[in-house]
This record gives structure tokens, sequence and C-alpha cells, in this order.
């Protein structure tokens, strides 16, 4: 009886355990395998006495490397056409310090519109002006003066209550200020290259967020109407991003996105049809910008922005130059 019990729990033991037998197995030939790597997609060792320019062209042609070298690709392909670039800017951005290869993409004719935020308006300002920005919050939340230095808000103020009387956008009021007086580093300010270069530069502000708001020099008629302006603006160069245009979304701000999304509605009340332009995304979250209708190609580069933004730079510069 018990002989016939664990021949019986052997059977059911094997059978609950199957194996595959290996002899059986198909193989093919690697001639014919559909392989992702191939040996022209290696890195090259580059030579530390060549340039930069021959480092970025020996990144592989893989991964991440390939989705970088896809973008610059992209980003330089539709300045060679003339289409329409767009490039959304942040504090973030800023503060990862990017404005000079910002302002060179603008002075080399890769950027056709930025996009800013307020408070990226600020620091571009600060730094122009005092060539220094970027202020410690829990500081200035302690004694309440957060935001409240006075030659950014007076300064700031001046110009954009002057500039908006005459009918301009926030993003040109300061671009303007900054190039007419000169401000020891002006040129480390893109409100001012674009300006310089009569690059569109719109300034979408969220009153109360910045501290210039609340100076007592601050209008809010004039940054509500030269905001609304900038609006206007940018939606002109979104509705024109159709047939190979391209959004260089560097921003981490999720308000910045909406203005685009915003932006492109314009357009398309218009009864533009929008279609066949790319986005390159510097950030994890994609939304709400992946949304938009009509984007062909989508380039996705997450990481620390202070080591994508130069090395995306570096190798659009050396397909560019």
């Amino acid at each position: 009886m018990l002989t016939q019990f664990l021949v019986e729990g052997w059977r059911l033991l094997r059978s609950r355990h199957k194996a595959i037998d290996f002899t059986r197995v198909e193989t093919t030939t690697l001639r014919k395998r559909a392989c992702r790597l191939h040996v022209d997609m290696l890195a090259s060792l580059p030579d530390p006495v060549e340039s930069l320019q021959e480092f970025f062209r020996a990144l592989p042609r893989v991964g991440a490397s390939n989705e970088l070298i896809g973008a610059a690709d992209a980003l330089a392909q539709a300045a060679l056409n003339d289409r329409t670039i767009v490039a959304l800017v942040d504090a973030d951005v800023i503060e990862a310090g990017l404005s000079p290869l910002l302002i060179r993409m603008v002075q080399r004719g890769l950027i056709r519109a930025v996009a800013m935020t307020g408070s990226a308006a600020v620091r571009d300002y600060e730094l122009a002006v005092y060539g220094r920005t970027s202020e410690d919050i829990s500081a200035g939340l302690r004694d309440g003066l957060l935001g409240m230095s006075r030659e950014t808000g007076e300064g700031m103020n001046a110009i954009i209550n002057e500039g908006v009387k005459r009918g301009f956008g926030l993003g040109e009021c300061l671009g303007r200020g900054i190039l007419d007086r000169q401000p020891p580093f002006y040129r480390q300010s893109i409100m001012a290259s674009c300006s310089a270069r009569m690059v569109a530069c719109s300034i979408h502000v969220n009153v109360g967020v910045d501290g210039f708001h609340r100076h007592p020099t601050a209008d809010g008629s004039a940054l509500g109407k030269g905001s609304l302006k900038d609006l206007q603006i940018l939606s002109s160069r979104v509705e024109s991003l159709g047939d190979g245009g391209l959004i260089l979304a560097m921003n981490r701000s999720r308000a910045l996105s909406d203005i685009v999304i915003n932006a492109y509605a314009a357009g398309r009340n218009e009864g533009t049809a929008i279609e066949d332009f790319s986005l390159i995304r510097f950030t994890d979250d994609l939304e709400p910008l992946r949304q938009l209708p009509g984007m062909t190609e989508l380039y996705h580069l997450p990481g620390p922005l202070e080591l994508l933004g130069p090395l995306f730079a570096g190798v659009l510069f050396s397909l560019v130059e």
C-alpha cells in the first residue's frame, strides 16, 4: 500500500513539473536574426587632443545617446528648412546655467521664438543687471522679503509700465529695456538677445507668483495687458509650427506647457491645420504636450538639465557648425 502511494505521488510530482527537452529546440542563424546593436553603432574612442566636436560625433547610436542625437538632428533640420522652432524656458532652465546655450541658439538662428515664465524673466533680468540671481527662499520667507529686491522690482516694473503703453508685450518690453540700458551683463540675457535678433520672446506671468508683482510700482493692468499681448504673439508662432516645425520644451513648469496648449488651440480656432511638427521634451513628465494633435515625432530626454542641456547643445552645434 505504501509503495503504491509513493509511486502515485512520484507520478503526480513529475506531471506538475513538466520540463522541455532542449535537445528538440529549433535554432536559427545569426546572419538572419534581427539585431538591435550593430558595430557601426558603437561609440568611438575620442582623442583627448581633438575638439569637442569630435567627442560628440563619437557618441554611440544606441539608447538615450541615440535619442539625444536624433533630437539634435531634428532641430538642425528644422532650422535648415527655415521652419518655426519654439523654445520653452522656465526658471529651472536658467538656474541650471543654460542661458548661454540658448543665447547661442538664438544668435545662430536655430530658435525662432522663446516662451518664458515670469520667474524665468526675473532671473534673466537679474543676471543681466547684477550678474547673480535665485534667492534663498527659506530666508526670504522668514523675514518676509521674498522677491522684494528693490532694484529688481523697480527696474522691471518701470520698463514694463512704459513699454506696455507703447503697445509692446512683456518680452519685448524687457528685451528692449535691457538692450537700451546695456547693464554690465546684458549679453547674458535671453530676452535681450531675442530683441537684438528680432526673435519673438513672450513672457507669461501668473500675477502673484513673482516678487516684482508685489512692489509698489507694479501695475496689474500693465502686467495683464502685456502678458495677453505675448499670448497672442506665441499663438501666432505656434500656429506656424506645421510642415516641419519643432517645440524645444526644456521647461519643468506645467503652467508653461498649459500656455502652449492654449496657444495651439487658438491657432486651430483660426482654422489653421497644425500638422507634422516635432517635440523635444526635457523632463520625465510628457503631459500635456504629448496630447497635441498633428505631432509626428517625439524625442524624450529625461534627466538633469545641467547635464543634458550642454550635451544636447554640443551635439547640435557639432551638426551645424
